[in-house]
């Protein structure tokens, strides 16, 4: 029994194919006997219609067209017009010609359209065209009136039947309510369809949302941001700790977690909530920088109140100076504009590596966090004497329970395992399972790219860093940790060694961000995940000691940067701020660069 389903698919199918070869096969035979109309004898329907798809008249029906409109048939010479001709040549006189009659019906419409003026036009006229038919309680429709216009239908012909409820029924009646003139029919001129989705896959390739500015950025009035300047100078003066009196003083070994922040309010929500677990979170303190200046957000920060908590305002933000540099000048180069010809934008002279221009939403982030580093480490009174390491961390960061307490581990056992190490790792982008890496650590060269999240510095590794003040500012790459990670192998001598922890305490939870944008972005499910993943290794957490893995990692060779930086003003006020006299002054100065 259960063969025969499948035999009878199979017969199904050999007839089928069967009757495809036999209808290419008839159809060839049509084509080479020249024939314009096929024979009578010829009484197979399949052959019939397909002949029929393929633009060939039957001869019986075209015949009796022709009868039944009062016409005589088409003398033989016409009937054999396409005697010794192929499909294509015919289907090509075929279109020609019906493009000529629509050509002259249409010439025909347009004149007879001039003269007859449309019901609603006509003055004097007492007739109503009721649009119910007899015995519906309409009534008769008065006589037609003889019109000059009126197409005269030839003897024996029925006249057409008045178009119902179609669409394509665009009839004009005169005064009588008769008809003005057949509509002629257009043949629609050939279309290519398109998807909607890949023609916005393709407007974003060359625009993309990635190289816009954020309308958040350039909303503001000019009033808005005289406004916010002084408030954002005033805060910076007053560098005020929150929380002070509730958690005492900040003391020279306190630890401090340094948060750049942009505009992602949400994401911040459950950076400061996985801090709140943190053990001994309210022993240490928490800066927030900030380039964006958000109610919101500021409000947020300041109701902390488990932790020690400060802000600090970069001043230098596309916010600020939506219009001018740093911002997007409408002087300045479109990023990607076509070099082949003479230029007249303001920074035509200063293309990066890659033939492309600055873009203030990405050279804005290497600012911030060059000008942080700074503010930290020279710029504030609460670490002018601080001995201890800051953590260098996101908004879209999520931190484990025991970032601090793995911070206090590096930093006993760095002198027995690695003396010369100036960089304690606590973040790495390690996906295999927490069984794996348990709470083993390794040492070697800082690997900034794989490395660039939840690390420590000192003070000592600042200065380290600030002997190559010039090559941080003039290496074209936008990424303030790719440059780091080409100073490492260019300038740093000897080279920035690193204790890393397997088992990374921090995690990446911003898959939508400044490189990818996406349509929807789920916060909440990475943080979760993030969750979950520090719930599964909860055995390796809070460990008593650290195990060192023999092996010394060695960074990647430095390669040629990403681009993005090489407009002279991004490096001048680069370098600006790393010598502590970037200004307003300065800003406008570098507003007008061809006065220089």
């Amino acid at each position: 029994m259960r063969w025969r389903r499948p035999l009878k698919r199979l017969l199904l199918l050999l007839m089928f194919v069967c009757m495809t070869i036999k209808v290419h096969l008839e159809l060839r035979l049509l084509d080479s006997s020249g024939e314009r109309a096929l024979s009578p004898w010829r009484s197979n329907d399949t052959v019939r219609n397909a002949a029929a798809l393929l633009g060939y008249p039957q001869r019986e029906e075209a015949e009796g067209a022709a009868r039944a409109g009062g016409l005589a048939a088409a003398p033989p010479g016409a009937r054999d017009a396409r005697e010794g001709m192929s499909i294509q040549d015919y289907l090509a006189r075929m279109k020609t010609s019906l493009a000529g009659e629509v050509k002259a019906k249409g010439q025909a419409l347009a004149n007879s359209t001039k003269q007859v003026k449309p019901l609603d036009n006509v003055k004097g006229n007492s007739s109503v065209i009721n649009p119910k038919p007899k015995g519906e309680g309409g009534g008769a429709p008065s006589q037609p009136k003889p019109n000059v216009s009126q197409k005269v239908q030839p003897p024996g012909r029925k006249p057409p039947a008045p178009a119902q409820s179609s669409k394509y029924s665009n009839r004009k009646l005169t005064n009588d309510n008769s008809e003005a003139v057949k509509p002629a029919i257009r043949v629609p001129a050939k279309t290519v369809k398109t998807n909607p989705r890949a023609v916005n896959k393709r407007a974003q390739s060359k625009k993309g949302v990635s190289h816009d500015v954020d309308a958040k950025e350039v909303s503001l009035t000019q009033q808005d941001i005289v406004r916010i300047k002084m408030e954002l100078e005033l805060e910076n003066k007053l560098q005020t700790v929150y929380n002070e009196r509730k958690f005492g003083p900040v003391l020279a070994n306190t630890s401090i977690l340094l948060v750049q922040v942009h505009n992602r309010l949400e994401n911040l929500r459950y950076l400061v909530e996985g801090m709140t677990k943190v053990r001994g979170i309210e022993q240490a303190l928490v800066i927030f920088s900030h380039d964006f200046w958000d109610p919101d957000i500021n409000a947020f920060v300041t109701n902390i109140t488990n932790f020690r908590v400060m802000q600090i305002f970069f001043p230098y933000s596309i916010q600020l100076h939506p219009l001018t540099f740093p911002g997007r000048d409408p002087r300045d180069c479109s990023w990607n504009i076509n070099r082949k010809g003479p230029l007249k934008c303001l920074n035509r002279a200063w293309p990066d590596s890659y033939g492309h221009y600055r873009e203030a939403s990405f050279t804005q982030i290497k600012h911030h966090w060059w000008w942080k580093i700074h503010r930290v480490f020279e710029g504030l009174r609460v670490t002018r004497n601080h001995t201890g390491h800051v953590v260098f961390l996101e908004e879209d960061h999520y931190v484990s329970p025991d970032l601090l307490h793995v911070l206090d581990i590096l930093r006993r056992q760095r002198s027995t395992f690695c003396p010369t190490c100036q960089v304690l790792a606590l973040g790495n982008y390690n996906k295999m399972s927490t069984a794996v890496y348990r709470n083993y650590i390794e040492r070697g060269d800082w690997w900034v790219t794989k490395h660039n999240l939840g690390f420590a510095l000192d003070r000592k590794a600042w200065r380290t860093i600030s002997t190559c003040k010039e090559q941080f500012c003039n290496f074209d790459d936008y990424n303030w940790d790719w440059t780091l990670n080409n100073l490492e192998h260019t300038c740093f001598k000897p080279k920035m060694s690193m204790l890393s922890v397997r088992f990374s305490r921090v995690v990446h939870v911003g898959s939508c961000g400044t490189h990818v944008k996406k349509n929807s972005c789920d916060v909440r499910r990475e943080v979760l995940a993030a969750v979950s993943r520090f719930n599964g290794g909860k055995q390796w957490l809070f460990p008593p000691t650290l195990v060192l893995q023999a092996n010394y990692r060695g960074a990647a060779r430095s390669k040629k940067g990403n681009g993005g930086w090489g407009d002279l003003r991004d490096r001048q006020l680069c370098r600006a701020i790393g010598n502590g006299t970037a200004s307003e002054d300065t800003l406008v100065r570098l507003q007008f660069p061809e006065r220089e």
